[in-house]
């Protein structure tokens, strides 16, 4: 279970109401309780959860009256109605006003677990295809801005490099042209990141196994960093099709962050294997088989606020400015990633630290 999800539970039976309060709160959830419609309507207008979790028959208000206001406000919200078999008649009603998830009374904790489940599943679903479509909006800009951003800046570049040749070197003139040309690679750097953010860049796909490319990305970004790396990469870990210089960079991305997270030392845990994606599986990914890669470090974690947009261009804890953060990072990792046809994602460790997941398809290796 997610413990940053927010949930408003609607029940009118005071017994009902604290035994299920009590094992949504052990179970992590962030609980809005109130005991009629017209409350849990006041409440969630009021703190606006993710998910609704109501009983129907109640006094002042049922739960239908309320799930209809509730959705007038927030079509996307997440409801599960917990019925008697009394009461189904009142299913169609429900379906009428969407909603899907049903548990039946007498609760069965395991049933109504379940139900939670598949509604995170769902916000999870949803907040990722938001965020794909939000990206993708993005690159088609960034594209064409990287493009003739590129052509000034290779002109700049051609004319610091002439003027080098005008001027004695080891003077200021010289001295000061030696370090506009710095800035410029910079900035060229910063063009190929955003290239690359926008679905550009070299597209040279070969199927290649990924053991060599981890070990040795994260060994040269970590360089004389106080982290300990630990590798978990089996042998038997199958190809996939992959960009080289895109997965590189996504590697040494991932292990920067670790590194600047672990100031003081730490430890770097990168291990591999395969998954297999069903349906069932509450991932955003077409069912197969996946190599998944996880990046787990034992720094100061990720705060929860910053979770949903750790992956936004632009956006970085990080002071801005030269040789500072770019904001660009994990964006164009996630940018990488699903242009792979795979999936990233990001979480705080239980132990502390933050942990990064990728999945990337296996490569087919049939005819070969």
């Amino acid at each position: 279970m997610n413990g940053t999800v927010s949930l408003l539970y609607v029940e009118d039976e005071p017994t009902t109401r604290e035994l299920v309060t009590n094992m949504l709160k052990l179970n992590g959830y962030n609980c809005f309780v109130a005991e009629n419609g017209r409350l849990g309507l006041e409440l969630y207008r009021r703190h606006t959860p993710e998910i609704v979790l109501s009983d129907i028959m109640m006094p002042d208000m049922n739960g239908l009256e309320m799930a209809r206001a509730i959705r007038a406000d927030s079509p996307e919200v997440q409801f599960i109605f917990m019925t008697a078999s009394s009461e189904s008649k009142f299913i169609l009603e429900a379906v009428d006003i969407g909603v899907t998830n049903y548990v039946v009374k007498p609760v069965e904790m395991p049933k109504l677990l379940a139900a939670l489940s598949h509604c995170e599943t769902i916000l999870q679903l949803k907040a990722e295809a938001q965020r794909v479509k939000h990206l993708e909006a993005i690159g088609v800009l960034a594209g064409g801005l990287a493009h003739d951003y590129n052509n000034l800046l290779q002109m700049v570049m051609a004319c610091v490099s002439l003027a080098k040749m005008s001027v004695e070197p080891g003077s200021e003139a010289y001295t000061h042209l030696s370090m506009a040309e710095s800035v410029s690679s910079d900035a060229r750097e910063i063009s190929q990141r955003l290239q690359i953010f926008s679905g550009g860049g070299s597209g040279q796909m070969q199927k290649m196994p990924l053991t060599p490319l981890i070990l040795s990305g994260v060994r040269a970004a970590l360089g004389q960093a106080p982290v300990t790396p630990v590798f978990d990469l089996p042998p038997d870990i199958p190809r996939v099709m992959l960009d080289m210089t895109h997965i590189q960079l996504v590697i040494t991305n991932l292990t920067v962050n670790a590194v600047e997270a672990m100031r003081e030392g730490g430890t770097l845990q990168v291990a591999a294997g395969v998954r297999n994606i069903s349906r069932e599986s509450g991932l955003p990914l077409p069912p197969g088989d996946y190599v998944q890669i996880t990046f787990s470090d034992t720094g100061i974690g990720i705060p929860p606020e910053n979770l949903p947009r750790i992956f936004d261009p632009y956006f970085t804890t990080k002071k801005m400015g030269v040789n500072k953060g770019q904001g660009l990072g994990l964006s164009v990792c996630h940018s990488v990633i699903r242009k792979h046809g795979g999936l990233i994602s990001a979480a705080n460790s239980p132990d502390g630290g933050a942990t990064i997941n990728i999945w990337l398809p296996v490569a087919d290796e049939t005819g070969e």
